[in-house]
């Protein structure tokens, strides 16, 4: 199905708060369009940039870290991420449910857990291609996963061999890979969160999540 065009709308200088809100609540609906099973409107100011996320993804190193253009240590530094997060008012916040055993599972992994971190990564760009034609042009996403996982099917990330990657308008760092603390904010929001690992018995846990974040003003 071939996707609607939009009418162009002009960069504004100021943004009414009738028109940023209707705008808002239309990202989040077009969130549960695109497949997520819930979506909040949040002040940007409840997401914490903590250097503990960054940290866990370093002890014990995850298999993506320094394998994937857009995982640490290649993403930008925490401080750097406070500033710059600082300056937004307002995001989406987005999740979709799995079943726990694609990822506990290492054999359901590649053929079904990935796919769960490539549906956010694909929520999160079309949601900030959304907000950009409309006007908010530092509308920016982050998915789940290393893109090299989601995109790339965990083989040899191309940005990094040689800066050409193949998914360039979808490939993103997940919120972890910019050091946003995810579990503070799906505290926040009222959802449910467990660790989820590969000794963990799946029938102990009603189900997982894949969350993303779109920072729109």
């Amino acid at each position: 199905m071939a996707e609607e065009r939009k009418i162009a709308r002009a960069f504004p200088s100021e943004v009414d708060e009738e028109t940023l809100r209707a705008d808002l609540e239309g990202y989040r609906q077009l969130a549960l369009e695109l497949g997520a099973t819930d979506a909040k409107v949040i002040p940007a100011e409840w997401v914490r940039v903590d250097e503990r996320v960054r940290l866990k993804c370093m002890i014990p190193p995850c298999p993506n870290y320094n394998r994937c253009g857009y995982c640490p240590p290649h993403t930008p530094e925490p401080e750097f991420m406070r500033q710059a997060l600082g300056r937004y008012q307002w995001a989406v916040l987005f999740k979709h449910d799995t079943p726990a055993e694609d990822f506990t599972d290492f054999n359901r992994y590649y053929p079904h857990g990935r796919q769960h971190q490539r549906k956010t990564d694909e929520i999160a760009a079309k949601i900030e291609r959304a907000g950009f034609a409309d006007g908010y042009r530092f509308t920016l996403g982050f998915g789940a996963g290393g893109c090299r996982d989601t995109m790339c099917n965990g083989g040899l990330c191309q940005m990094l061999d040689s800066g050409r990657c193949p998914h360039i308008l979808m490939a993103r760092p997940s919120m972890e890979g910019v050091s946003i603390d995810a579990i503070d904010l799906v505290n926040r929001v009222g959802w449910t969160i467990y660790p989820i690992y590969r000794t963990m018995d799946p029938s102990t846990v009603p189900g997982g999540i894949s969350v993303g974040i779109v920072f729109i003003y």
